[in-house]
């Protein structure tokens, strides 16, 4: 009896195993909220150079780049008070001999005359005190200074802008793929880079976000 139930066991196919417990899924990272814009500009606005300062530091290194021209012309009027001297000099050696017959007997002598004189002549170009002959080309000249500040502060400001647009965008919407990331890092330092240059190194930029 004994060898039939143990035949029988022996026969009988294996319990299937049990299932192991399913195993739950961790529920996925929440990514940090983005910055508010307009706090996010608001902070760049306070950590950056008031745009005024940036214009003005623009113009002032601009404008000493080019010397003011006006004050040549200036300087060419108050010089037509001082005369252009001229001096000459001139040495005369005369002389002159006789040979003859006198009462008192034969002569013969050498008379000499020398003479040196000095001229001096001074003259003044008055009319430089009306007007300068320098003047129409520190007008123009000066026109292209004003061109050329005019140009610096313009670019300046674009720069300023270009920018804080730059490192608003690496804040609130930065690329994902790591060259984007990396090109778009590099253009932000290289408008930094400019504004300083633009300005004379006088004010300072942060780079980053």
């Amino acid at each position: 009896m004994l060898a039939a139930l143990l035949a029988l066991l022996a026969l009988a196919p294996p319990a299937p195993r049990a299932a192991p417990p399913a195993q739950v899924a961790s529920p996925p990272a929440t990514p940090p909220p983005a910055p508010d814009p307009l706090r996010l500009l608001a902070r760049l606005a306070a950590r950056d150079p008031a745009v005024g300062d940036v214009q003005a530091a623009a113009a002032q290194v601009a404008e000493r780049a080019t010397p003011d021209p006006t004050e040549l012309a200036a300087r060419r009027r108050t010089a037509a008070w001082l005369p252009t001297l001229s001096v000459e000099a001139k040495a005369d050696r005369q002389s002159y001999r006789v040979v003859g017959l006198q009462a008192s007997g034969e002569v013969d002598y050498l008379r000499s005359s020398p003479g040196t004189s000095i001229q001096v002549r001074a003259t003044w170009e008055l009319g430089d005190l009306v007007a300068a002959r320098a003047e129409p080309a520190a007008a123009s000249a000066a026109q292209t200074r004003i061109r050329h500040r005019d140009e610096a502060v313009r670019r300046a400001t674009l720069l300023y802008f270009e920018r804080r647009r730059l490192l608003a965008l690496l804040a609130l919407d930065p690329p994902v793929e790591p060259m984007a990331l990396a090109a778009a890092v590099l253009e932000a330092s290289r408008a930094t880079a400019e504004l300083a240059a633009l300005t004379g190194g006088t004010l300072t930029f942060r780079s980053e976000p």
